[in-house]
């Protein structure tokens, strides 16, 4: 029995990640979670976060993800997300830009919707984690 298991990361645009893997830590609403091979089947959402895999040659890489639905069998995970970036990726400017437009919109409250601000804060905090 083998203990890798085949992960995909895609976007709209790309695939970001396709190889064999031996674990994935993720992070969904209620926590972090980590999957090994031979997992239940499931299916899940994640929230913004620095996601942290290791490859079937031991190798540990961190990659940012932002919102996604995650697609859990024994033998495969497909996580398709609207942004996926490892740290060589991201714009620092412009991820720094981001969270400081989200920190002004929640100051002004009432004339954004609040959840969609804290998302782009979010995302925004993540990526600069990875970055730095």
């Amino acid at each position: 029995m083998a203990n890798t298991f085949a992960l995909r990361i895609v976007t709209p645009s790309h695939d970001v990640y396709n190889g064999e893997v031996e674990k994935i830590l993720l992070k969904n609403a209620d926590g972090q979670f980590e999957i090994l091979a031979h997992h239940e089947r499931m299916i899940t959402s994640t929230v913004p976060y620095v996601s942290t895999f290791v490859d079937s040659d031991g190798n540990k890489k961190e990659i940012f993800i932002s919102t996604s639905v995650v697609k859990v069998s024994p033998d495969e995970v497909v996580i398709c997300s609207d942004a996926a970036e490892f740290a060589e990726d991201i714009d620092f400017k412009r991820a720094e830009a981001a969270k400081e437009r989200a920190e002004e919109k929640m100051k002004a409250q009432d004339k954004y919707d609040r959840d969609l601000v804290k998302l782009s804060y979010l995302r925004a905090v993540e990526r600069l984690k990875l970055k730095k």
